[in-house]
């Protein structure tokens, strides 16, 4: 097949690939747990997640300020469905020009949102004398965010990390995929995964943080096993390699998805050391791993859950509903220690319907600005029935 015509086959899989059900499903949880750890930790404290029983004293803080690990999930599935549409095509990206147009596809994908909001954002915390460094900003257009730790967190946005994060994994892409077909699944993610706990135990060592976001902790060869583990298993999905008993897989990955979540309170509580964090980040992969797969298998009641439209949209939207949320919440709701309760449950709604209707405009008008049939971005037509 010519590469015109086989570039032009690979982006009608990838269409196609990036419609599955479940995986837009599961984007609409990672999201929708983001914005509640953003949410929830402008107001509660660990002393306040508590629960008295038989005159005890039990944490609950394990179940409520562990909504950034959506973060995983989003890298996971950011493998997983751009390696999809080639793992069928032993020879795809093989040549200079599929390459290029893989990069061609994702800059016009990943950038023009990250510019338009980067710029955006930056100017809004500036008119509101909220801390905007230009050098910041500067460090997000030029791409170098992704490596410095100065301006790993953008003043004017932090959770533009894990865009940076993306970006990168973007960049190594055709190069994983080489390796995937080279040396095989299995060792391949043997050597990324000892190759980002490695990394991600020494940026501990070297500064021993305890929540997320840190370049030490959180920079692209620190996560960078998620993503492969992604395409892996969209390699596995590909030659039919789904578990026999589902329930049991999805039972065994929140079991695994729990345990992350306790070890993680812990860690913040002291119990645990902060490298702690370094190997509860795998624990907590192989159990949205083993979620993913589950999922995937048709006809079972995840995803027929997974699958409810409303998530699915939530799911869609996710790069500008993760983009844009946060500098809206601190415009919104600045000084939330402050602020009574009664105000601040007031404006969670307003916060939530700004956000959404933001993030609405700029998934049609920026992301898919190409798209003619807008009802279709939003779920709005019957569709027809999918594989998963």
């Amino acid at each position: 097949m010519p590469s015109a015509e086989r570039n032009e086959e690979v982006g009608a899989r990838r269409s196609r690939a990036e419609r599955i059900a479940v995986v837009n499903g599961l984007r609409g949880i990672a999201i929708a747990g983001v914005f509640w750890d953003h949410i929830v930790l402008r107001r509660l404290t660990m002393a306040d997640c508590r629960l008295f029983l038989f005159g005890k004293s039990v944490p609950l803080s394990a179940f409520i300020f562990n909504g950034w690990t959506g973060v995983n999930l989003f890298f996971i599935l950011s493998g997983f469905v751009l390696f999809l549409p080639y793992a069928a095509d032993p020879q795809s990206l093989n040549g200079l020009d599929a390459r290029l147009h893989f990069y061609r596809r994702r800059a016009i994908r990943l950038l023009p949102l990250l510019y338009i909001a980067a710029i955006s954002e930056w100017a809004l915390a500036s008119l509101h004398g909220q801390p905007a460094s230009f050098s910041d900003l500067a460090s997000v257009l030029s791409f170098g965010f992704i490596v410095d730790p100065r301006t790993f967190g953008p003043s004017f946005n932090i959770a533009l990390w894990s865009i940076g994060d993306e970006i990168a994994f973007s960049a190594l892409f055709p190069l994983l995929v080489l390796g995937l077909r080279r040396v095989g699944a299995a060792r391949l993610v043997a050597l990324i995964l000892v190759a980002a706990l490695a990394v991600r135990l020494g940026g501990v060592v070297r500064f021993p943080t305890v929540q997320a976001g840190s370049f030490n902790s959180d920079s692209f060869p620190c996560r960078i096993d998620e993503f492969v583990l992604g395409i892996v298993l969209a390699q596995l999905y590909r030659q039919g390699h789904l578990p026999r008993w589902p329930g049991l897989c999805a039972a065994a990955g929140i079991v695994l998805v729990l345990v992350s979540w306790v070890g993680f309170d812990m860690v913040l509580r002291g119990v645990l050391p902060p490298i702690t964090r370094a190997v509860l980040n795998n624990v907590l992969d192989a159990g949205l791993c083993a979620i993913l797969v589950a999922a995937l298998v048709p006809g079972t009641r995840l995803a027929a859950a997974l699958s409810w439209r409303p998530l699915q949209v939530l799911g869609m939207m996710c790069y500008s509903l993760y983009i844009w949320h946060l500098p809206l919440l601190n415009w919104l709701i600045p000084d939330h220690t402050r602020m009574p309760l009664g105000e601040f449950l007031f404006l969670i709604p307003v916060f939530l319907a700004t956000a959404f209707g933001i993030a609405a405009l700029s998934y049609r008008f920026i992301e898919f600005r190409r798209v003619g049939d807008w009802r279709s971005l939003f779920l709005l037509r019957p569709v027809a029935a999918q594989g998963a």
